[in-house]
């Protein structure tokens, strides 16, 4: 989540009781973070980032992930819901997770080589903000890959739409805040559209 209602922060605080042992961990989540991984990996094309941030990170669950296939970056999560940033720093202390919004993250300018943010687009407050933040934070050459619904095209003209976009849009999206797009791709049968942006 990123700058969210308060109402989700305290959702999701809520949740952070069981949101390790939720059936979406394994069915939905797990792969989402494995299919991005992978895409990332294929971007970097065997370089190894020095740095890795998850953004609306929730209990940690894709920086472990990150860690095995990149064991000597530094891992760093931002989440604004404290009970979710309690519990990845209990499961993963060699990270650093921080509670902070996706529009202010607190981190310093250019000291990121890749950046996700999984299925928690549609809670960001102000979209276009928390990319250029994004971009903020990337160092030249970094990647971020963003997962979220995606809306399809023709769907696009009929329903009204804030949070949710067309691949398109989310194109869009990234040009202006300063991502060259580098790939979409849809994974979870289409479902889920995977938008990997890198800063020049």
């Amino acid at each position: 989540m990123v700058n969210p209602s308060s109402e989700d922060v305290e959702k999701f605080h809520r949740w952070s009781r069981t949101y390790e042992r939720s059936l979406g961990q394994f069915f939905f989540f797990g792969p989402v973070h494995r299919a991005v991984l992978n895409l990332v990996e294929a971007h970097l094309g065997g370089r190894m980032p020095e740095s890795v941030l998850d953004v609306g990170c929730g209990t940690g669950r894709l920086l472990r992930r990150a860690a095995v296939r990149w064991p000597t970056a530094r891992l760093v999560g931002v989440d604004p819901a404290e009970g979710m940033i309690k519990l990845a720093q209990e499961l993963t202390p060699s990270a650093t997770f921080l509670v902070g919004k996706g529009e202010a993250v607190p981190l310093p300018d250019s000291s990121v080589d890749v950046a996700f943010s999984t299925v928690s687009f549609h809670h960001w407050h102000d979209q276009a903000a928390g990319l250029r933040e994004i971009a903020r934070v990337l160092r030249p050459h970094g990647l971020f890959c963003l997962a979220d619904g995606v809306l399809p095209s023709i769907a696009a003209g009929i329903i009204a739409h804030r949070r949710i976009h067309t691949h398109r849009e989310m194109a869009a999206l990234f040009v202006d805040a300063g991502l060259d797009i580098a790939s979409q791709t849809r994974i979870m049968a289409g479902g889920v559209l995977a938008t990997v942006g890198a800063k020049s």
